[in-house]
């Protein structure tokens, strides 16, 4: 798989602290130029699934149906859990939950994919790859 590496110092990398332990993750997060929805992440790591081929269909107006229909079709992760419409990236030292998926609809549209450092992103149509974040 390919590994994209990004370089600590950029604007677009920075850290996502997780609430249980207090533990500054690192991660990027794509612009909202980059168009990056609806994303999903796993529910069992922190992989994150691009699904481009419905980003028509969300593009003007999230569902609750929509979102029904749409999950109905993700995909396993390549970890053995599979990508959900209600998952958050985990926290790398306590694996727990990091909230950014708080309403599932209104995440449909959400621009901005956050990654983890050592995540990897899976699309529907495209390369996946590994980001990590260097110094």
């Amino acid at each position: 798989m390919k590994v994209v590496e990004y370089e600590r110092s950029l604007q677009w990398v920075g850290h996502l602290h997780c609430p249980t332990c207090q533990h500054d993750n690192l991660s990027w997060r794509s612009s909202s130029m980059s168009e990056a929805f609806p994303h999903f992440y796993c529910s069992h790591c922190s992989n994150v699934y691009l699904e481009r081929q419905v980003q028509e269909l969300v593009y003007y107006e999230a569902t609750p149906a929509l979102l029904a229909q749409i999950g109905a079709t993700l995909p396993p992760c390549i970890c053995g859990g599979h990508f959900t419409p209600t998952a958050s990236p985990k926290c790398t030292v306590c694996h727990h939950e990091v909230p950014l998926v708080l309403d599932p609809v209104q995440h449909l549209q959400d621009p901005n994919m956050v990654v983890l450092d050592g995540a990897c992103v899976l699309y529907d149509q495209g390369e996946p790859y590994q980001v990590r974040i260097i110094s």
